[in-house]
């Protein structure tokens, strides 16, 4: 009896030792092992939120730039706000505007590869980035020129004749608006003399009456008619849809970084949705100071450029193949009579949306993803 007792008592010391002891453990780990638990998670909740501050800076850097002209403005709206910075972090991608240099430079730089996407007349795009030879993609056309080209005379000219002389950007949007005006007076190329001129020297040009007239674009068209210098003989007007403003971005940066396309995108509708609600006033408040001028001023220039303003409507446009086929017959025969790209056919250098892409390719897929996000397989249109 006294055996049995000894070892009973023996077994209920055994199960309170171990008892005491699973309790200790508990006691030293936190309660069940909680605090190493939530240590844990807070140095991953703190290497988290570093690793998305610096996600976009470690990034590789994609610039994108745009020189200071009237159809461009809403680009620099956009960074005079941040929104590069915002749509940078939004949409995963490390862009940097660039928007300190004269058009020129900034076509220079993109032939160069030395920044990823530029935006352009649609003329230069084709007489000067593809003539060198990129693969390219114009991934929206932002606006169209009603009246911002002009060929401007002096106020007592009635015209520009055979035997005269015109100051202009050789080879340019420019220069091909002045080729319109001359085939439809019957007028030869050779019959009238180019004078190869920079946009800053345009205005002093015409007043020293060395020239018959100059061919440009805003700010020169809208100085030189505000201060009665000049008028209009023919411009954009007379043309509609054939000079036209394109946002145009390397083909390999494009495939490589989708969601470059995506920001820019976003950005601009950004823009040009408040240009269509109850803000409007206010934005273009802010457009007209980013110009310097005036709003009275303002509100005429800005009146010769027609917004591609809801991503739907810039949809329709970048894939109005009717349109850009008929104004490619025109730049075809202006690229061929002036030797910009001799005995090639340039036409077959551009491709529409749902085409094999060729050197100049009108993608579509950015802004139908943008429009209807892709899901699934995510293929659409390109």
């Amino acid at each position: 009896m006294m055996a049995k007792t000894s070892t009973y008592f023996r077994i209920i010391a055994l199960l309170l030792s171990f008892t005491l002891l699973t309790a200790c453990n508990l006691l030293n780990n936190g309660g069940g092992g909680g605090g190493d638990d939530e240590e844990n998670t807070s140095d991953e909740s703190s290497t988290n939120i570093n690793a998305k501050t610096s996600k976009v800076g470690d990034m590789p850097e994609l610039r994108f730039a745009a020189a200071r002209y009237l159809p461009w403005l809403p680009w620099f709206l956009a960074d005079d706000e941040k929104l590069f910075d915002v749509y940078s972090e939004e949409y995963n991608v490390n862009i940097k505007f660039i928007g300190d240099l004269s058009y020129d430079a900034t076509l220079s730089k993109f032939i160069a590869r030395d920044i990823e996407a530029v935006v352009a007349t649609n003329i230069d795009t084709l007489a000067k980035i593809s003539t060198s030879g990129l693969e390219t993609d114009v991934i929206i056309i932002s606006s169209y020129s009603v009246g911002n080209d002009a060929l401007l005379v002096s106020p007592e000219t009635e015209s520009i004749m055979s035997g005269q002389s015109v100051a202009l950007k050789n080879l340019s949007s420019s220069h091909y608006l002045l080729d319109r005006y001359l085939l439809r007076h019957q007028i030869g190329a050779d019959e009238v003399s180019i004078v190869d001129t920079s946009e800053g020297d345009l205005a002093a040009t015409l007043a020293s009456n060395r020239v018959s007239g100059i061919a440009t674009w805003n700010p020169v068209v809208g100085q030189l008619l505000s201060e009665r210098k000049a008028k209009v003989l023919f411009s954009t007007q007379e043309v509609p849809k054939e000079i036209f403003h394109v946002l145009v971005v390397h083909r390999e940066t494009l495939a490589d970084n989708p969601n470059f396309a995506r920001a820019l995108l976003a950005i601009w509708f950004s823009i040009m949705e408040r240009l269509q609600g109850h803000n409007k006033g206010a934005t273009l408040d802010s457009l007209a100071a980013l110009n310097g001028l005036e709003r009275e001023e303002f509100d005429r220039r800005w009146s010769t450029i027609e917004l591609t303003d809801t991503p739907t409507r810039a949809l329709s446009t970048l894939r109005d193949r009717r349109n850009h086929k008929k104004t490619m017959r025109h730049v075809r025969f202006f690229m061929g009579r002036h030797d910009i790209a001799a005995e090639v056919d340039v036409s077959n250098w551009v491709s529409y949306p749902g085409r094999t892409p060729n050197l100049l390719h009108f993608n579509a897929r950015p802004l139908q993803n943008f429009v209807t996000p892709a899901e699934g397989t995510g293929e659409t249109e390109n």
